[in-house]
This record gives C-alpha cells, sequence and structure tokens, in this order.
C-alpha cells in the first residue's frame, strides 16, 4: 500500500447526465474546462469516464486540500461561470460525491 502524500486531498467524482442529444456538446465544454483547471497549483489529476450501461459521463478529480478549500479557493474561479450556465441547458443531472483518498496501490 502507498498512500500517495501526507497533504491532504480531495476527490470529486461527479455524474453528468446530458440531455437527449447534447453529450458531445457537453463533453466539449467539460473537456475545455479541465483544460483550464488543470493549470490550477492545487489540481493534481482528471480522469473522464463513460459508464458503459447509463451512458453518463463520469469525472474523476483529485485536488490538493479539503472541500473546504476547494470550495472557497476552486469553485468561484471566473472561468467556471460560463460552463456553469452551460451545465444548465445541457444537463438533465449532476450528482456530486466527495471522497477523502485514504490509501492508494498503483502498478
Amino acid at each position: 500500500m502507498n498512500v500517495t502524500s501526507n497533504e491532504p486531498q480531495i476527490v470529486l467524482l461527479v455524474r453528468f447526465r446530458a440531455k437527449a442529444g447534447k453529450k458531445e456538446e457537453f463533453r466539449k465544454h467539460l473537456y475545455g474546462l479541465v483544460e483550464r483547471m488543470r493549470t490550477e497549483k492545487a489540481w493534481i489529476n482528471t480522469i473522464v469516464h463513460e459508464d458503459e450501461e447509463s451512458g453518463d459521463i463520469v469525472l474523476y478529480e483529485t485536488w490538493r486540500g479539503t472541500k473546504q478549500s476547494w470550495l472557497a479557493e476552486e469553485y468561484p474561479r471566473p472561468y467556471r461561470a460560463p460552463y456553469e450556465d452551460l451545465v444548465k441547458e445541457l444537463l438533465v443531472d449532476r450528482q456530486v460525491t466527495w471522497l477523502v483518498p485514504t490509501a492508494a496501490w498503483r502498478g
């Protein structure tokens, strides 16, 4: 077992369900957001998945810090506002789960 770091980390597991015919448009905007987020000092990584059964897009992103620091520092960034407006137009549902890593194994 390898713990990735002694610094606090927070993981956002986000499930997106796009409106009919809007998935690829949403994906394009999501990828653009990730490209912008990856320049942030607290950003560690992002993995985008697609659920084979539901077709939902599932995002797994890891940040340095805590839920509270993410909400205070990352969420208010100006580049997120246009994305948040688009989410309302392109998605049926978005579910966010906050996770705290406790252990990691790597190959």
